[in-house]
């Protein structure tokens, strides 16, 4: 008698294994980010930083051990084994909880709570210039509460800390919760538009659907074992050498070559990174060529404007010029706008549903529900933000600007993939102060807006392209898209407590003063400096940040209709958007490498020769994120400072 047939796809079963992972996870990438491995403070300050790219190392790694252990369960236990369906489930939970933890979330808030009672102090004024216009439920202000946060080697349970801390955390768990809940409902109404009718490519998914497609041989894949040990022996032999300064190294890292150019106007090129990642170079190959052109040519054009601005003086009277934070974030609205005006039609025809009560055979919820739902979210945190302190008409604006952005970034990997988005400094209460000055705002009003500090620092893991690309995955290998949106409710709600907990209390162990990497308190620094600098020198309307704003908005929507005008056209608008930002300052070398690869793969061999090479580019991304999630531990092991594959 044969082995039993393997039992079919359960995915209430893979919502409880993914709920009790999110923990695990929560925990890990807080280690990771968060907390030094040598013995003191910032000893490991440089990472790695999984969170801060498209394509999330540590739930790659994750995927990968269940996928080994899920296939030794399957020869001896076939009943017992995941399906993929099962497996993509839990990765998008796994995603989902990144997002949550990451350093461009909830990581930027926890530290922001107890800032102003730990350091606020008669010579820097704090409490007269702003701390007075905080409402307390908002923060932890207890002094005596925050100390062992800071300190380290304290309890986070005992219930006269936790009771200061508890309300804050609770509060700002339920904005968050209602932020997902906005995007999940937008993701809903967009769904068909951008998975079926415009059938766009989500290249960040192929990686996760060719590691648990059991039809494809991808861990039988020569190709996939080569790039695995191009990446892994780079990533190998790198972490030696950290251990063991005497080992030679392999020179990936980024390396500035600003300081080459000390003189005028070449110096004012500002930070231009060489380097040679190899799991940039693999999630590269995956993305249209035109974006890959786009993203290194644009990457250099900024440092061109730069350095043409200070050829011309412009410089001298306008440091921030020529305004990259403010073009580009002109070049995310234009995307956005873009993005909503292509999807009229469908939008249309889901208000027409929701008004006459019908459901597609398979949506994630029905329309009605999906616009009620973001309406109730938009309004709950309307109301929120108004009675924290934000004037009662600039609360939606500033909102509006959120979304804005996040229809922007979930259009962007939707379409290209690209392997960053940050736009730091580009949120609504950078753009908004820059547009209307600060001085007609009062203390208490800078006070709520310095709150969007939190989820607005930078937008590399900004939850709404991660559910859009969950629908995706559901979509090409059939689970039934509620049981999908459930999960992803699941995952928001057990992935902001898993994050606030271990957010919350590793410090207490280790002291964000002592044991942790120096970016721990520099986020409340960042915020709370910025918001002293508003109240004490107020100004008016940035005219020339406003204007580059236009230019960025309008440049995109040329190089959009250059794009439809003209085949030959070789310029993206996503590429120019998101060209300025940090991440892609270190990544634009791997994406002209990719770029290189590619055209000459499609040319001398065309699509066969591309669906060929493609396996040794994931083993590239697999190989790297492997041991490069692996070297951390081994530091925890050591106590010692270990290799990190970014940064």
């Amino acid at each position: 008698m044969g082995p039993k047939a393997p039992r079919t796809a359960s995915p209430l079963r893979a919502i409880l294994v993914g709920a009790a992972l999110l923990p695990v996870n929560a925990w890990w990438l807080v280690r990771v980010e968060m907390a030094s491995s040598g013995s003191a403070r910032g000893t490991t300050a440089n990472g790695p930083y999984p969170s801060s790219l498209s394509l999330f190392a540590n739930v790659i790694c994750a995927l990968a051990l269940l996928t080994f252990a899920n296939a030794a369960v399957k020869r001896f236990r076939p009943r017992w084994a995941l399906a993929q369906a099962e497996l993509l489930i839990i990765y998008v939970m796994l995603t989902i909880g990144t997002c949550l933890t990451s350093i461009d979330f909830l990581d930027v808030l926890v530290p922001m709570l107890g800032h102003a009672a730990r350091y606020a102090t008669p010579a820097n004024n704090w409490d007269s210039l702003f701390v007075s216009s905080m409402p307390r439920w908002l923060r932890v202000a207890d002094p005596a509460a925050v100390k062992g946060w800071y300190e380290g080697s304290s309890d986070p349970w005992s219930w006269a800390i936790l009771r200061a801390w508890l309300p804050a955390l609770a509060i700002w768990g339920a904005v968050a919760f209602a932020l997902l809940g906005v995007m999940l409902c937008l993701n809903t109404l967009l769904r068909v538009q951008w998975t079926q009718s415009e059938r766009l490519s989500y290249p960040v998914i192929e990686l996760p659907m060719e590691m648990t497609d059991e039809r494809t041989p991808f861990y039988r894949r020569p190709a996939m074992w080569a790039g695995f040990a191009v990446a892994g022996g780079i990533s190998l032999l790198n972490g030696w050498s950290v251990l063991a300064p005497g080992v030679p190294s392999v020179p990936i890292k980024a390396v500035d070559i600003a300081p080459w150019f000390p003189n005028p106007p070449w110096n004012a090129m500002g930070w231009t990174p060489l380097a040679f990642y190899p799991f940039a170079i693999g999630l590269g190959f995956l993305l249209p060529a035109d974006m890959l052109f786009s993203s290194w040519f644009f990457a250099l054009a900024w440092r061109g404007e730069r350095v043409l601005s200070a050829f011309y003086g412009l410089q001298q009277t306008r440091p921030n010029f020529p305004y990259v934070n403010e073009q580009s974030f002109g070049a995310y609205m234009a995307v956005a706008v873009l993005a909503l005006w292509g999807a009229r039609k469908h939008l249309a025809t889901m208000a027409l549903a929701a008004w006459h009560g019908r459901r597609g055979e398979d949506d994630p919820m029905s329309p009605r529900a999906a616009l009620a739902g973001a309406a109730l979210g938009f309004g709950a945190l309307w109301a929120f933000f108004a009675v924290a302190g934000l004037p009662f008409w600039l609360a939606p604006v500033a909102l509006l600007i959120y979304i804005a952005i996040a229809v922007a970034c979930t259009r962007m990997r939707a379409e290209l993939g690209p392997p960053a988005h940050d736009l730091h400094n580009g949120g609504p209460d950078a753009i908004l102060t820059a547009c209307l000055g600060t001085r007609m705002f009062s203390p208490q009003a800078m006070a709520a807006l310095t709150w969007f500090y939190w989820f607005n620092r930078a937008y590399r893991s900004i939850a709404m392209p991660y559910q859009m690309e969950a629908f995706k995955m559901a979509e090409r290998r059939g689970v039934a898209m509620r049981w999908m949106a459930a999960a992803l409710v699941v995952a928001a709600v057990v992935g902001i407590a898993s994050g606030l907990a271990m957010l919350y209390a590793m410090p207490f162990r280790l002291g964000a003063e002592a044991r942790m990497a120096s970016h721990v308190t520099y986020f409340g620094w960042e915020a709370h400096n910025r918001l002293a600098g508003w109240v004490a020198s107020p100004r008016d309307t940035d005219v020339p940040a406003v204007g580059a704003i236009g230019v960025g908005a309008l440049l995109t929507l040329l190089l959009q209709a250059g794009r439809m005008r003209f085949g030959w056209w070789p310029f993206h608008p996503l590429g120019f958007a998101i060209s300025g930002s940090f991440s892609m300052s270190t990544l634009w070398l791997p994406m002209a490498i990719a770029w290189v690869c590619k055209v000459s793969v499609m040319r001398y061999g065309g699509l066969r020769l591309y669906r060929s090479a493609m396996p040794f580019f994931l083993g590239l991304m697999l190989g790297d994120y492997a041991f490069g999630c692996a070297w951390p531990m081994v530091g925890w092991l050591l106590d010692a400072n270990t290799y990190s594959y970014y940064f």
